[in-house]
């Protein structure tokens, strides 16, 4: 194996180069990109619009449709050793195949943030196509492989990656960790919610999306005596939930986000799934879960089994069963100070530039070149993650 500070190399001698694709640029794709370029890949992006953190690459193509999609990947596809693709949807994947063909050297992995078939029930025609065009693919937790390798019957290369925060993000947050004892017994939560209204839109929305369908349960958790706050992605939320009791914020840029939740005691991990009969929700571990570690919150998991799992493994903060076991949080404050110690090393340990190896590694198996070796840390980090058995083809 390769030394790990070294890059994989292809056939030809030359690093790897990667084109990162999608519709949406969504903080999970920057973060790859950002952790390959720390190591010093060159990284580009085919994406539908611009959005947070695209500077970072190395070159931006744009596209408005199918045809402008493909036109350019096929007078740029020589380029790239590895085509990363990026779900929801799923119609670049299969796009890309029919431009490189079925036996082109250049390889395709399949991104899945989001599954139709977990969150439905049923595999639509787009994710079978795009399953049956990848040669790798990468999923956010380990039931969801589970469950899409049975569904899909593809036997390829497939690996959980987490979507951990990038040593920038961490570094970038200023936390005072001397005032952490003397901040208010409040809870932060950020990401999706689902506006207020009875619009027929909003009905529809609360009937797929159930899951964040989020201001009843702000409602209860304030009636318990809670501090609540709640920093939205849409602005329709922002709207519509003032008179909630929580404190609703207008979205944010990522980087403010993050620096504002430093000013919370507890990062709220809770999704409407009561009844537990949301796979798409007990399955998936989501992109909050380590930005309130980046941000060196300890976390608070409710009705989200993947995810309370991982935050009692890494003791990172506290799961429940129900909003009335949560309380007003005073059950816990006196676990507070030892849980935090255990934050403040955590965050700095679950970074993407550690874990990206991985990554590369499964790049590097695609491509039948040489695989880097790992530090013993790493490695021992690595294991402890996502286990041996899984990954032992990228160790």
């Amino acid at each position: 194996m390769k030394s790990y500070s070294s890059l994989i190399i292809n056939k030809n001698g030359n690093p790897i180069k990667i084109l990162m694709v999608g519709k949406h640029t969504c903080i999970r794709v920057i973060r790859y990109a950002e952790a390959l370029k720390s190591v010093g890949y060159d990284v580009d992006l085919l994406t539908n619009k611009i959005s947070y953190g695209t500077e970072i690459f190395d070159r931006i193509g744009f596209w408005h449709n199918e045809k402008q999609f493909k036109s350019h990947l096929y007078e740029f596809k020589n380029k790239y050793d590895i085509l990363h693709t990026h779900n929801e949807p799923d119609d670049m994947t299969f796009w890309a195949r029919d431009v490189i063909g079925k036996k082109s050297k250049i390889k395709i992995v399949g991104d899945f943030h989001d599954l139709d078939n977990v969150r439905l029930g049923y595999i639509p025609i787009p994710e079978r196509k795009a399953f049956n065009s990848i040669d790798a693919s990468i999923f956010v937790a380990d039931p969801i492989l589970t469950i899409c390798t049975k569904l899909h019957t593809r036997k390829i290369p497939s690996i959980v990656l987490y979507n951990y925060s990038t040593q920038r993000m961490v570094d970038g947050v200023k936390t005072d960790w001397d005032s952490v004892l003397t901040k208010k017994n409040n809870m932060v939560y950020e990401g999706g919610v689902n506006p207020i209204g009875d619009s027929d839109d909003i009905k529809q929305m609360n009937h797929i999306f159930k899951y964040r369908n989020l201001f009843p349960i702000f409602k209860k958790l304030v009636e318990l005596g809670n501090e609540v706050h709640v920093i939205p992605g849409n602005i329709d939320a922002y709207y519509t939930g003032q008179h909630v009791g929580a404190v609703v914020y207008p979205p944010m840029e990522f980087d403010k986000l993050l620096q504002k939740m430093t000013e919370f005691k507890y990062n709220l991990l809770i999704f409407n799934n009561e009844d537990g009969r949301q796979d798409q929700v007990n399955y998936t571990t989501p992109n909050k879960l380590w930005d309130g570690l980046c941000a060196g919150l300890p976390s608070i998991a409710c009705w989200c089994s993947e995810t309370e799992k991982y935050v009692k493994k890494h003791d990172i903060g506290w799961s429940f069963n129900t909003l009335e076991e949560i309380g007003d949080c005073s059950s816990f404050e006196d676990q507070y100070i030892d849980v935090m110690k255990n934050v403040k090393i955590k965050r700095n340990e679950l970074v993407f530039e550690r874990q990206v190896v991985l990554l590369e590694n499964l790049y590097a198996h695609l491509l039948g070149v040489e695989k880097k070796g790992l530090p013993n840390d790493i490695k021992r980090q690595v294991i402890f993650e996502y286990g041996k058995k899984n990954i032992a083809k990228l160790i």
